[in-house]
């Protein structure tokens, strides 16, 4: 199973602000996340699911959470732990983790891809994205996007890929 992390974050590997994305919407990333997790099934922490400007997958989502009886909406499955949730996966092809730090922070270790959003800018917030070494993971493809009339923000798409 090939593990992908999806996250947006800015030139300090900021990710959010007490729940919510430190920058405005862009309508392009929200796209390209909908494409990349299409057809697949996603991982998320429970504050990633109680964000507003959550995104899931028609395909399946886990909601990783210690909370008991956490309740969540149809189409989400509640799990314990990373290590339940992708055993769970264990026969999908791919999966894709969706956040938030904590996830990221225990799965980067088993991460194949990171598809990263850098937003070009620093903002405020409480929440990072873990750090990694590009001797672990290389840039394979970049696609940069200026300021526009509909993203107030220039960003990058970013792929990476473990060497």
């Amino acid at each position: 199973m090939k593990i992908t992390l999806v996250a947006a974050m800015d030139e300090h590997r900021l990710i959010g602000n007490h729940g919510i994305l430190p920058w405005p919407f862009l309508p392009n990333d929200h796209a390209h996340v909908e494409r990349l997790i299409a057809g697949k099934k996603t991982i998320m922490g429970r504050k990633s699911y109680d964000t507003p400007d959550r995104i899931w997958s028609k395909a399946g989502n886990i909601v990783v959470t210690s909370q008991p009886n956490y309740q969540v909406d149809p189409g989400f499955l509640v799990m314990n732990s990373i290590d339940e949730a992708l055993d769970y996966y264990k026969n999908e092809e791919e999966v894709m983790v969706l956040g938030g730090a904590q996830i990221y922070s225990e799965t980067l270790p088993k991460a194949h891809v990171l598809e990263l959003t850098l937003i070009h800018g620093q903002f405020k917030g409480d929440a990072y994205f873990p750090e990694f070494s590009t001797d672990v993971f290389e840039l394979i493809h970049r696609q940069d996007h200026p300021q526009d009339d509909k993203h107030s923000v220039a960003y990058s798409f970013l792929t990476y890929q473990r060497r």
